[in-house]
């Protein structure tokens, strides 16, 4: 388990590129955090750290549910379940890094990534290794 506390929305990048730099390629990591949190930015980061291909821009998949990059390795694949709690995402296991956001339960999470808002600005960060 690592402990973060994050002050901006540059450090919740930088700390979601910092990540991505310990990632192979084909797991799962899921994002638990209310509204606003910065899980989408964390996100960006991740994305950042993993060479997003040019000409893309990582969005808030809430509405479309699911989103695709490419990145260097592959692709980054964005899942949002605020909408739709009971999503079975494993059909893009093993087909890139697969991020879930509103995940409220941490199993088949490689990487469970808890955001907590302190303030408008910190936020307490809490990732956890399965």
């Amino acid at each position: 388990m690592e402990e973060y506390l994050v002050k901006s929305p540059e450090e919740m990048e930088a700390l979601g590129a910092s990540l991505a730099k310990r990632l192979k390629g084909d797991e799962v990591v899921c994002l638990k955090g209310d509204l606003g949190a910065g899980k989408t930015t964390f996100v960006k980061g991740l994305a950042k750290g993993l060479g997003i291909e040019e000409g893309y821009q990582v969005r808030s998949p809430t509405f479309t549910i699911v989103n695709e990059y490419p990145i260097k390795r592959g692709k980054l694949i964005h899942i949002d379940l605020y909408r739709v709690r009971d999503f079975d995402f494993s059909e893009f296991v093993g087909e890139g890094i697969v991020v879930v956001e509103w995940k409220e339960e941490g199993d088949k999470c490689d990487i469970l990534v808890e955001i907590e808002i302190l303030d408008d600005e910190k936020r307490r960060v809490i990732v956890r290794y399965n």
